[in-house]
């Protein structure tokens, strides 16, 4: 650690994370070192419009004994630390407004990273938002991309799964905690969190300790904009604290994205909103995101999820066929699905079996089945 990100470190922990008061006190002084200096003299009169508990936190924080010991805790806990003056600080993030005066993180600071993409959306997803979440998060790593991720349950983590399941990928996934990095890695999903680590990074601007409140997602959110080029919102509700990164990204110039889904589904409803308003543009498959960004991304010809296995539709048996043509429109039950292929229960049954079989489709629970995007993609003779 260098002596300026030492400063930087210890002028962090006295403004509390607070961006905003670290970024006022610097453009009060020719340099941090001047900042340090008053402080250790006492000078407080240079401090009369900072809170006593800040004027304490810079004294308390001064002793190089303390530091010593801060900067130890964090190499024992394998926290790595980076700052707006270091070279390994994500340069789109240093672009927005009060950026994080320190990140904390656990795994390696990509901070060339070509094309992070924020994934974000409901924790309360439905089957549907669960297999587009993982299916677009694969894809944005398999072109180059990396999946920005608030690593909350529901569209977040999946997403970020799906971009974990690229074992090409050298960063599928950065992950932005609302929290401070020990409290997330200390919590039942450490075991995630570290396999997030171990392929991409971890991060955060909260000081260690911080438990997560309330207030510190909208910080958090701003993150997750400021780190991307563009922003997609999968699933979300009409009161969804997705728009909140939303507006982040328009304060931000970032493109927005959004996937729609049918105007019934209560988990649409923001999506479906934002594209009616013009604040998102409508996303169909993958290329409609990468196709906007082509100067970042490998994708070529249209060519989408190349690692699935490819079944020829001619291949399938008869009612096989019948049933795959079924779910295009959409997931379905067996007795649906019977509503739908005129055939006797066995070789319903067969069928089913040998489709699940060649992964096409799979199974969800109440014996409900639909395509399996992710495993298989089925294509077409010019002549079907």
């Amino acid at each position: 650690m260098t002596e300026t990100q030492r400063l930087w470190l210890w002028l962090n922990y006295a403004t509390e994370q607070n961006p905003k008061l670290f970024y006022r006190i610097l453009q009060q002084f020719d340099d941090i070192e001047e900042i340090y200096e008053a402080a250790l003299r006492r000078r407080f009169s240079v401090f009369d419009e900072l809170p006593d508990s800040v004027r304490d936190r810079m004294v308390t924080a001064g002793s190089d004994q303390f530091m010593d010991r801060y900067i130890s805790w964090l190499d024992k806990n394998r926290i790595g630390v980076t700052t707006p003056e270091s070279d390994d600080y994500p340069a789109l993030l240093s672009q927005i407004a009060d950026p994080p005066s320190v990140l904390f993180y656990r795994g390696t600071m990509h901070a060339d990273s070509p094309l992070p993409i924020a994934v974000i959306g409901s924790r309360n997803m439905t089957d549907y938002g669960k297999e587009v979440a993982q299916l677009f998060g694969q894809q944005i790593a398999e072109h180059n991309g990396t999946v920005v991720s608030g690593l909350a349950q529901g569209i977040d983590s999946e997403a970020a799964r799906g971009a974990l399941s690229c074992v090409v990928s050298e960063c599928p996934v950065i992950g932005v905690l609302p929290c401070g990095i020990d409290v997330a890695f200390g919590s039942p999903k450490a075991e995630f969190y570290e396999e997030v680590a171990e392929r991409g990074c971890v991060m955060t601007e909260l000081l260690p300790k911080t438990p997560v409140m309330k207030f510190v997602f909208q910080m958090r959110n701003r993150i997750l904009s400021g780190l991307s080029r563009g922003v997609l919102v999968v699933e979300a509700g009409e009161r969804s604290g997705t728009a909140f990164t939303v507006d982040h990204a328009h304060e931000q110039g970032r493109e927005v994205f959004a996937v729609p889904g049918r105007i019934t589904d209560l988990m649409s409803a923001g999506t479906n909103r934002l594209i009616v308003r013009g604040e998102a543009k409508p996303v169909v498959t993958i290329q409609d995101v990468l196709s906007e960004f082509s100067e970042f991304t490998d994708l070529q010809d249209g060519e989408l999820n190349p690692n699935a296995r490819r079944i020829r539709f001619s291949t399938l048996s008869k009612v096989g066929q019948e049933i795959y043509m079924a779910l295009l429109q959409g997931e379905k039950s067996a007795d649906e699905l019977f509503e739908w292929v005129d055939t006797s229960p066995a070789d319903m049954n067969a069928a089913l079996t040998e489709l699940q079989f060649c992964e096409v489709i799979k199974q969800l629970p109440g014996r409900v089945y639909a395509i399996d995007s992710l495993k298989s993609v089925v294509t077409f003779d010019a002549a079907e």
